[in-house]
């Protein structure tokens, strides 16, 4: 999917051994596991001194240190320290024992997977309670890590010494932390591993938290995703999406009459991921934005959201970037912007959200060149005057006032420019979320079906123009009043306007009533006169003078 000429590379990385987590080498379900948890807590890093403990290869040191006053991993390999130095060097890394530590500076000491690892644990939870501030500490859960093991028995993993179940470990910590606030979370057996409160004996794994700040609360999203006969890019985009994000995710898929070989691959990946993929299967190709009010509307009527948003098949997001667009909305909230959409910064795209991160020619390289963007631009926002439709998040007071994308679009093109106008118009602002990079393969559906792209913007534009009464982008974009003839709202439920008279122009079936141009019109009329006696032009014209 991604395929650059010209690339960068990123700094040589650890070999995985199983024993520490290393970012693009490690298995898909290791490195899933850990970035929820470090993504989870990402509220709790902002300007405090944070002490990773047993900070392996660097890469979670490194993502706190984003938002974070002070990061300090501490790593007994040295090696790995090295590593991690060159590798991360916002980050200050310490070569030592965790058990021997002086945490007493802390604000927030995390420990993800480290316990299990230490030849005297008690000693380690003796050296963590000089800490002041809050504490996070995971392991597995031996039901699922060494199933049938007991807790004096050698685990599975030979990099273990021992571990334990939740109600044994919650035993632990509260038997180390007698007079601290003691809570804990537990991490799901299932994709993508989200992290929720309370003990939960058949959790994959058990997260204990002593002291702290109130729990972190991710959003639930709701996002419509239309597609025509790409089901790999389906598949790499839902999961991009939500191995990515410490919230729930649930994506209305909406198969724009697809052939049978892309339902089937499409009815297996909802089987497998029945909590996140919902199947809307339509006979024919309603286009991008209908597709996505279809999508809209199935999550509006059978769930509750606390965003909902439209998503292209065709996006790779960066590891930051849908939480970058959630805590957007959340501090514009707080701040009385009444933010209504709020969308990324993307490779392919127009206006204020393209962005040039460097070059790349794979995924790892993509999201190295993201890691250094990310860093650069995280926790800003740009309000924008328009906000693409690859990717945007809306809120449901937003939706509820504007509702979907005008139909009269057709596939697509300028429907998320009147979207844009009618959000406006009803009160709301748009923003671009600076640090939240999206990767966009751009125009492949186009290609797929056989449009011409630029002859289909070239008529959506003149029907946005017709429809919002201007006679050119700019004059639209700096238009105040909105007309008499446009209402803000249009229902999820819209569908384009359809005559029984339709041409094939440039690889697409053109309503000649309702989308064609005169131009086009007249075409068509000279094409098929052509070989009409002198009387069907005789009633022609009589029908165009009465």
């Amino acid at each position: 999917m991604i395929n650059q000429s010209e690339c960068g590379q990123p700094p040589p990385q650890l070999s995985w051994t199983g024993e520490r987590m290393v970012p693009n080498a490690s298995d898909m379900a290791t490195e899933l596991l850990h970035w929820q948890r470090y993504q989870f807590f990402r509220p709790w890093y902002e300007d405090r001194k944070i002490v990773d403990a047993a900070s392996g290869e660097g890469y979670g040191s490194n993502y706190a240190s984003v938002h974070a006053a002070q990061v300090t991993g501490v790593e007994l390999c040295s090696n790995t320290v090295i590593h991690a130095r060159q590798r991360y060097p916002e980050v200050e890394f310490v070569q030592g024992d965790v058990c021997d530590f002086d945490y007493s500076g802390a604000d927030l000491v995390v420990s993800f997977e480290t316990i299990e690892h230490l030849p005297d644990p008690q000693q380690f939870l003796q050296a963590l309670s000089r800490c002041p501030g809050a504490i996070v500490i995971s392991t597995p859960n031996r039901k699922f890590h060494s199933p049938g093991n007991r807790l004096e028995d050698k685990p599975l993993n030979p990099y273990h010494t021992v571990e334990w179940l939740p109600e044994e470990f919650a035993e632990l910590i509260r038997l180390h932390f007698p007079d601290r606030q003691i809570r804990f979370l537990s991490q799901e057996n299932r994709w993508p591993g989200l992290i929720r409160e309370g003990l939960d004996h058949e959790a994959m794994y058990t997260i204990a938290v002593i002291d702290g700040w109130e729990l972190p609360r991710w959003p639930r999203l709701g996002l419509a995703m239309p597609t025509v006969d790409n089901a790999p890019a389906v598949q790499d985009a839902v999961l991009g999406l939500t191995r990515n994000y410490p919230g729930e995710i649930e994506i209305a898929v909406v198969a724009n009459g697809s052939g049978e070989a892309t339902l089937t691959a499409l009815r297996q990946l909802r089987d497998g991921l029945p909590h996140i993929v919902r199947l809307v299967e339509e006979p024919i190709n309603h286009g991008y934005g209908v597709g996505a009010n279809i999508g809209l509307d199935h999550l509006w009527q059978d769930a509750w959201f606390d965003l909902f948003g439209v998503v292209n098949d065709d996006v790779l997001p960066a590891i930051d970037c849908v939480c970058e667009m959630v805590e957007a909305f959340r501090h514009l909230q707080a701040l009385g912007h009444r933010p209504g959409i709020v969308g990324p910064t993307s490779n392919i795209v127009q206006g204020i959200q393209q962005r040039d991160i460097g070059p790349f020619g794979s995924y790892a390289e993509m999201l190295y060149r993201a890691e250094s963007y990310h860093r650069r631009h995280a926790n800003s926002a740009t309000e924008a005057a328009q906000i693409r439709g690859l990717f945007f998040l809306i809120s449901p007071e937003c939706l509820s006032a504007v509702g979907g994308f005008d139909p009269r679009f057709g596939f697509g093109n300028h429907e998320d420019d009147d979207h844009n106008l009618r959000v406006r118009h009803a009160g709301y602002t748009l923003w671009c979320a600076d640090g939240a990079f999206l990767y966009h393969e751009g125009s492949s559906t186009f290609r797929q079906i056989g449009i011409d792209y630029f002859d289909n913007q070239e008529r959506n534009q003149r029907i946005l123009l017709e429809k919002w009464g201007a006679s050119s982008m700019e004059e639209l974009m700096r238009a105040e009043n909105l007309p008499e003839t446009v209402s803000v709202f249009v229902p999820l439920s819209a569908r384009a306007l359809r005559s029984t008279y339709t041409a094939r122009i440039n690889g697409q079936d053109v309503d000649l009533v309702y989308q064609a141009s005169s131009v086009e019109l007249a075409a068509w009329i000279v094409h098929k006169l052509q070989s009409k006696p002198a009387e069907d032009r005789v009633r022609l014209l009589q029908a165009l003078a009465a």
